[in-house]
């Protein structure tokens, strides 16, 4: 099954702050999510019904899949440390 990917301002935003390596990891990591949305080292989030964690280094990014609609939306890509603070 095909998912449509959406990607929130807020995480267009902290990808674009990314410095250059990282930012190319983060965007391949996103276009494999794209075509296997249901990866092997995907981890579901505490406290948010269908989001979920994919690591990409010491980068995180933060998704919500809703498996019904076919979407995965992206909406926080920060550092290990920070991403969790404001959720």
């Amino acid at each position: 099954m095909s998912y449509r990917l959406t990607i929130a301002r807020r995480a267009e935003k902290e990808i674009a702050r990314l410095p250059p390596k990282i930012k190319r990891q983060v965007i391949d990591r996103i276009l494999r999510l794209e075509a296997e949305p249901h990866p092997h080292d995907m981890q579901p989030l505490k406290g948010e019904p269908d989001a979920y964690r994919v690591d990409s280094g010491e980068y995180r990014i933060l998704l919500h899949l809703d498996a019904q609609a076919g979407e995965l939306t992206i909406f926080r890509v920060k550092h290990r440390r920070d991403v969790y603070r404001n959720l």
